[in-house]
């Protein structure tokens, strides 16, 4: 059986993407995959709320008004229906909610910087999977082979 690390609120039934699954070394890449109003329960009942859902294996996000904003500075348009396809950065940020001190998912606000990498044995373009960015992936893969296998170029993305 594989130990279990990491944290804890990870291995919860979460309805909802959370600052726990964020990784500790950088933002959380996704693809916007539309974006929807979901009832969410919380300690008041159920509201609706907007939401986005992704492309790639992660839960949706609940938005507030600090991260749609910040979405629509990323994509260039306050329009919901324009968001789908669109990358974004998720992040965390300490902030005082609740009565403390939490940890709130935040999203940048401009496009994140996209790394192209080609593999070196046959050419192919190496493309983010799973929330991985290709950065992400060549860090992994050159700890993992110790070589480097890939030819980096970075661009902004489009």
């Amino acid at each position: 059986m594989a130990e279990l690390t990491g944290d804890y609120r990870k291995f919860m039934d979460k309805n909802y993407l959370g600052a726990w699954d964020v990784p500790d070394d950088g933002d959380l890449i996704l693809t916007i995959d539309k974006a929807a109003r979901d009832d969410v329960k919380n300690e008041r009942g159920t509201e609706r709320k907007l939401t986005i859902h992704f492309v790639e294996d992660y839960k949706p996000m609940i938005l507030n008004a600090t991260n749609s904003k910040a979405i629509s500075e990323a994509c260039g348009s306050t329009k919901v229906e324009t968001w789908a396809g669109q990358r974004i950065a998720i992040y965390t940020q300490k902030v005082t909610a609740f009565g403390g001190t939490t940890d709130a998912l935040r999203i940048r606000p401009f496009k994140p910087k996209e790394d192209k990498a080609f593999c070196d044995n046959c050419g192919s373009l190496i493309e983010p999977h799973e929330g991985y960015s290709v950065n992400k992936i060549v860090t992994m893969s050159r700890a993992k082979y110790k070589q480097c296998i890939f030819r980096m170029e970075t661009r902004p993305h489009n």
